[in-house]
């Protein structure tokens, strides 16, 4: 008779790219207390001024800085893992570890719902969602308070959002990047975000054809962390294409007809460490049993992935757990950026 030989590894086909998710989650801070807060600057006390000999001093104090609260925010992914699938893994010929392919299955499953979250408004499930890039990257059309503070009252937190009249154009992006940039380097954009058809239709603004002079700069790798110049950095890394020395990179997860430009230097997550309490202790991801999108684990220690561990209930044949992600984006200077809405063509 011959036996079946089953290659040991899952093969994910279901879940898709989540670039955007993987860097600022990669890249967390750690959350403490129960929200994050930091002052920010919003406007300029204007008291400087020239005197001569023996002029009086005017003294007057005027406020000039307001403090953006983000609070402390929760997902759960639960696993349940059948008492007898285990004991017929565990008599088998097995391939993979059953308990570990669930835990890690699970777990991916819950970045990749993350990833939805990161590019919404921060309003679902009665504000219980994480703030995402809809909520950050606004003027007040959708979203009208960042932080705790008034848009409207702080005109500060306003990003830039461009009705593209339904094309993608060089020009256009011109005076998006202008928009949310200013001389030094910390604040340029880093990062453009688009689904495939935005991709592909940057991707035609550069063929000789229709760029005229432009010049093509090919591919580039863009990794967990860093730009281009540095796309290896930490993991594998996705394609992108860049303009201005920006990385536009496909992220699967994007809104559709959006281009995001953003500045990672001012958009963070913060995790929390459940720190034992209830038998929930932080978790490091990644995994050794399932190749896909999500097999590399994030690179910092903060992420607020959290798990209670395997456990078994006194009336069932098997163990549950719960994974859990504690913590919330936040941006200390919403108007560094940016977004083209309604794009549909070139």
């Amino acid at each position: 008779m011959t036996q079946e030989k089953l290659i040991p590894k899952v093969v994910d086909n279901v879940l898709n790219s989540n670039i955007f998710s993987l860097r600022v989650i990669g890249n967390a801070m750690q959350g403490k207390g129960y929200d994050v807060r930091k002052s920010i600057k919003y406007q300029n006390s204007s008291s400087a001024t020239s005197f001569a000999g023996l002029d009086t001093f005017a003294a007057a104090q005027l406020d000039t800085k307001l403090k953006l609260i983000y609070d402390m925010r929760a997902v759960r992914q639960p696993v349940a893992i059948s008492g007898m699938d285990v004991v017929a893994n565990a008599s088998a010929d097995s391939a993979t570890d059953l308990i570990k392919e669930a835990l890690e299955e699970s777990e991916q499953e819950l970045i990749d719902y993350i990833g939805d979250l990161v590019y919404g408004d921060g309003t679902g499930n009665s504000n219980k969602d994480f703030l995402g890039l809809e909520a950050i990257i606004d003027d007040g059309t959708v979203v009208d308070s960042i932080g705790g503070s008034s848009r409207t009252t702080y005109d500060v937190l306003n990003a830039t959002r461009t009705a593209s009249g339904g094309t993608l154009t060089l020009a256009k992006l011109a005076t998006l990047y202008d928009a949310v940039s200013s001389g030094s380097s910390k604040s340029t954009p880093t990062l453009m975000l688009g689904n495939e058809t935005i991709f592909s239709l940057y991707e035609q603004l550069l063929t000789p054809t229709v760029r005229e002079n432009y010049t093509a700069m090919g591919y580039y790798n863009v990794g967990q962390k860093g730009g281009p110049t540095k796309g290896l950095e930490g993991m594998s890394g996705f394609v992108g294409i860049t303009y201005r020395g920006v990385p536009l990179v496909r992220d699967e997860k994007a809104t559709s007809q959006r281009l995001h430009m953003i500045n990672e230097n001012w958009v963070n997550w913060y995790g929390w460490d459940a720190k034992g309490f209830a038998g929930y202790n932080k978790i490091s991801l990644g995994s050794s049993q399932i190749e896909g999108e999500y097999a590399e684990a994030p690179m910092s220690q903060f992420t607020g992935f959290n798990s209670s561990g395997l456990k078994t209930p006194t009336n069932q044949f098997g163990q549950i757990a719960d994974i859990i992600l504690i913590g919330n984006m936040t941006s200390w200077q919403p108007r560094r950026h940016g977004q083209l809405t309604g794009i549909s063509g070139v």
